[in-house]
């Protein structure tokens, strides 16, 4: 796309001038498409610069990232219609960090609750929220008024499936905890329903500014026949995947905030 740099430093080499900022994980930078992409299709006025990476955690924000980060801020911070973060994800999934969640044998568990682990998911969502304040206050410093919008996955589908063959997201962590199939999606939804109400708790803080928790989970159709039209692996939604999470959870959002 025109209208959509991944990097700081392309986007200085074309001169852009960023109307969104967009700091996070593969839902901005997926190579095979991406929300990234679907926005600047949908919004071909606008200006997106990316600052991140595949695989990134929101906890990284401070760390591995900042440097980026902290330059795409002094860079075009002041000027932007919107921030848009996309973190918490990484943070959750795979096979080490799911397995701090839950208990090692699952495998008589009747609910979602018998399987995580005590303090858990309180405490890993607490560490995501605190990334997320930590990265609004830095970006607030440069600007005042902008909104910042927050998100997070769809309930996606632990099938196993990556990119280029098996993943270790989802499925292969919950089969090492012998999760019972029947709780399996459900977990990964507790998980992200926690996420949206700490989002929604961190909404009403007024030193954050303007935030808005977009409610991108639940947009994609609940049917397990079909799924493969919206999801491409068990983490990644597939175009039209993204392409209706644009439509129904993201530009209702940016209209609100005049942004389009």
């Amino acid at each position: 796309m025109s209208n959509v740099y991944w990097g700081v430093h392309g986007a200085l080499s074309a001169s852009a001038n960023a109307s969104i900022l967009m700091i996070g994980d593969s839902w901005f930078w997926y190579p095979l498409d991406n929300l990234a992409v679907e926005i600047a299709s949908a919004l071909p006025e606008q200006t997106l610069v990316v600052v991140g990476y595949n695989g990134a955690e929101a906890a990284q924000w401070s760390d591995k990232y900042r440097k980026d980060i902290d330059f795409g801020f002094k860079m075009y911070a002041s000027g932007v219609q919107a921030l848009m973060l996309s973190g918490g994800g990484n943070d959750i999934v795979g096979m080490s960090d799911f397995l701090r969640l839950i208990q090692d044998d699952c495998s008589d568990a009747e609910s979602v609750d018998d399987c995580f682990r005590e303090g858990q998911p309180d405490a890993i969502i607490a560490k995501i929220i605190g990334a997320y304040k930590e990265v609004i206050l830095r970006f607030r410093a440069y600007n005042k008024d902008a909104p910042v919008l927050m998100h997070n996955y769809d309930f996606a589908w632990p099938t196993g499936k990556g990119l280029f063959g098996p993943a270790d997201w989802l499925k292969a962590p919950m089969t090492k905890a012998k999760v019972p199939k029947g709780l399996r999606r459900e977990l990964f939804k507790e998980l992200l329903n926690r996420l949206r109400d700490a989002q929604l708790i961190l909404k009403k803080e007024k030193a954050m500014g303007t935030l808005v928790a977009v409610r991108s989970a639940g947009t994609m159709p609940e049917e397990e026949a079909g799924k493969e039209q919206w999801w491409a692996n068990e983490l990644h939604p597939t175009p039209d995947g993204f392409k209706l999470l644009v439509k129904k959870a993201f530009l209702p959002e940016l209209r609100k905030i005049q942004v389009v």
